[in-house]
């Protein structure tokens, strides 16, 4: 335990000494105007918005020398982002990362992750930002596991608000292979029912347009919640110019099952591709749920 102690107490050290040694690097970094999660929350419900959130891969492929691993960058998806991000419908919020604003919440890892991020991209981002615009949070799909406090109290406040989105609505999921959102946990139990698009598990985007023609013929009424990485940021803009209502749900799923079963780091979880973790369990469905995940499947899109 003290030498635990002594661990934390020395990475807050290097950490704030870093901070200070850097922030030149941060000093033309605009500051914008981000809602909290509550709020984000607040705009999607009351207003029937759709929502597009930016994480670090989503900015990474708005520029040509960068891949991620489970995404091909292209000339088209470039250009989509940029639209994206350049975007202002009045149906839809584009969702920037808390910690653009703010990292007084998050834990000493998340703080310096994305300090560091700001140090190395924020030259090539800030021309897309509008200090003058507001935007959404895109944490709200991403509540737990780099806070600061990870009580029980404030996070089931946050699940109980974002439970509100598709309370008693029917909901149409596009997600990938393996992201099987909402199986085995009670995330979508007060949905008045739920039907499945699955798509590939990597480069989902080669596959955008039929994925975007799907969205269309069976999401019609429907609450779209689309988990399909910087796919998803693309589809709820391109849903929302056309009146659909969708929103880009991204790691929901995991972040609800990590504070269920209080992770203090990014586990892998059985049945499920969870790309950010080490070590990656089976990939099988326990049998109990196994039938119930079939039936919701309308359609599957492959490569």
């Amino acid at each position: 335990m003290i030498m635990s102690l002594k661990k934390k107490i020395s990475s807050r050290l290097y950490y704030y000494q870093w901070l200070i040694n850097t922030r030149k690097l941060r000093e033309d970094f605009p500051y914008c105007h981000i809602m909290d999660i509550k709020g984000t929350i607040d705009d999607i419900i009351k207003n029937k918005r759709s929502i597009s959130r930016f994480g670090d891969g989503e900015f990474r492929l708005m520029f040509p020398e960068y891949q991620l691993e489970f995404q091909e960058n292209s000339e088209r998806i470039r250009e989509k982002m940029r639209e994206v991000i350049g975007s202002d419908l009045d149906n839809h919020l584009v969702c920037l990362p808390e910690p653009f604003i703010s990292v007084r919440s998050f834990d000493i890892a998340t703080k310096y992750w994305w300090k560091k991020f700001i140090n190395n991209y924020g030259p090539r981002i800030s021309p897309f930002l509008n200090k003058n615009r507001r935007y959404g949070n895109s944490f709200i799909t991403r509540f737990y596991l780099g806070y600061e406090d990870k009580s029980e109290k404030r996070n089931l406040k946050i699940i109980h608000h974002l439970k509100k989105i598709w309370d008693q609505k029917d909901i149409l999921i596009i997600e990938g292979k393996y992201s099987r959102l909402g199986v085995g946990n009670d995330l979508f139990a007060n949905a008045a029912s739920i039907q499945r698009i699955i798509c590939p598990e990597k480069n989902a985007f080669s596959c955008y347009d039929h994925i975007f023609e799907a969205a269309i013929r069976f999401g019609k009424d429907k609450v779209i919640l689309a988990a399909l990485g910087p796919s998803a940021t693309i589809l709820a803009y391109d849903l929302a110019k056309l009146n659909y209502w969708a929103v880009d749900i991204g790691h929901i799923d995991i972040e609800y099952i990590w504070f269920l079963r209080k992770a203090t780091e990014k586990i892998s979880i059985e049945g499920r591709h969870v790309n950010e973790a080490e070590i990656q369990k089976s990939f099988e469905l326990p049998i109990e749920f196994a039938e119930v995940y079939q039936q919701s499947i309308i359609l599957n899109i492959t490569v």
